[in-house]
């Protein structure tokens, strides 16, 4: 009897979690843009090279690859921006679509708040057999919603690494945080 041994994924958020886009919000408010403006300036900056990847967060990605997890993406960007946002990821991280990453974008047609829209995708990606380890995003909402499902969740804020990312790697914490990029290399 042959058992098939499903994968474990362990799924991140993008903006505020690994892209630090923080910067695109602060043009937005500084000059009264419209919220529908705000969208399609965001969608246009949201590749930009000044956006920069959170190291720790990317590093701690790659260890958890390398012990057998998968890195999936579950994004509130739209899927007007997909082809950008895999290029730029890949750019900025090595890190191969299809290979090492995969990704869930908002429909186009979605206008429902994040939470809202990743608890949907959320769950075609565990209904079509997937196994989620481990959550992280920068949302209390989104939090929620994975906590809901019985899914660990880190809260990742940039610039900070989280307790449990301290707790877990102990006295190890400094070679995760500069562990070396080809861990994430197969």
């Amino acid at each position: 009897m042959t058992t098939t041994i499903k994968p474990k994924y362990i799924i991140c958020d993008l903006d505020g979690c690994l892209i630090d886009s923080s910067w695109i919000w602060d043009v937005i408010k500084s000059q009264g843009v419209s919220k529908d403006e705000a969208f399609d300036l965001f969608n246009r900056l949201a590749n930009a090279d000044k956006n920069r990847i959170e190291i720790p967060l990317y590093k701690y990605l790659c260890f958890k690859a390398s012990g057998g997890l998968k890195i999936h993406f579950l994004t509130a960007r739209s899927e007007l921006i997909e082809v950008e946002t895999i290029n730029f990821i890949q750019k900025k991280t090595g890190l191969v679509y299809g290979k090492e990453f995969s990704i869930s974008f908002r429909p186009t047609t979605d206008i429902s708040e994040s939470a809202e829209s990743k608890a949907a995708r959320l769950q075609a990606f565990i209904d079509s057999g997937r196994e989620v380890a481990l959550a992280i995003d920068d949302e209390e909402s989104v939090l929620k919603m994975y906590k809901s499902k019985n899914i660990p969740c880190i809260k990742w804020i940039i610039g900070f690494v989280p307790v449990q990312v301290v707790a877990e790697y102990s006295s190890q914490i400094n070679h995760l945080i500069n562990v070396k990029e080809e861990v994430c290399q197969n």
